[in-house]
């Protein structure tokens, strides 16, 4: 994905809403480690420049408002989509579920999802979804195997105590 979906008057509203100038939110999104012109705030909201992931997440911030407002969506449809409402770069997530961020960038592309069951899990928990938002974001078929492999595969507890003594059992003999 080169740039992500923004929608600009949304940007300019929410700019508005907050009484920070062009020059403001220049100024502040620096302090974030996302330097850009008061120029390039005017463009993204007249919709002649659009901002990158980082620039974007750093807008939001400013702005106090969520990135999903500035990408114009109600509710996150795609893996890309849900990732970027929770403000991960693709390095970041990818580190946090265990997986190569080149066969991430394809699960994305193609919206099909190759997770493993550990994958999976951290991904869910990480973008905070559930397996259903992850269903409408992959194709059905990726999803039933996915939803198989969580139901064969899922590890067993691990009892970390001891079990408790039953009546039959007679009484407990501690040692001093």
């Amino acid at each position: 994905m080169d740039r992500p979906p923004f929608c600009a008057a949304n940007a300019m509203a929410a700019r508005e809403r907050t009484g920070l100038s062009p020059h403001d939110v220049a100024r502040q999104m620096d302090v974030l480690d996302a330097p850009v012109d008061p120029e390039l705030v005017v463009a993204w909201e007249s919709g002649t420049h659009f901002p990158t992931e980082p620039q974007l997440f750093a807008l939001a911030d400013v702005l106090w408002c969520r990135t999903t407002e500035l990408m114009g969506i109600v509710q996150p449809r795609t893996l890309a989509e849900h990732r970027l409402a929770r403000q991960f770069s693709v390095t970041r997530l990818t580190r946090a579920i265990g997986m190569d961020s080149a066969e991430y960038m394809k699960a994305e592309e193609w919206n099909r999802w190759p997770g493993n069951f550990l994958q999976t899990l951290s991904l869910l928990h990480a973008l905070n979804i559930s397996m259903r938002e992850l269903e409408a974001a992959c194709d059905l078929y990726d999803v039933e195997e996915i939803t198989s492999s969580l139901t064969e595969h899922r590890p067993r507890r691990i009892r970390l105590w001891p079990r408790r003594p039953t009546a039959d059992a007679g009484p407990v003999q501690l040692e001093h």
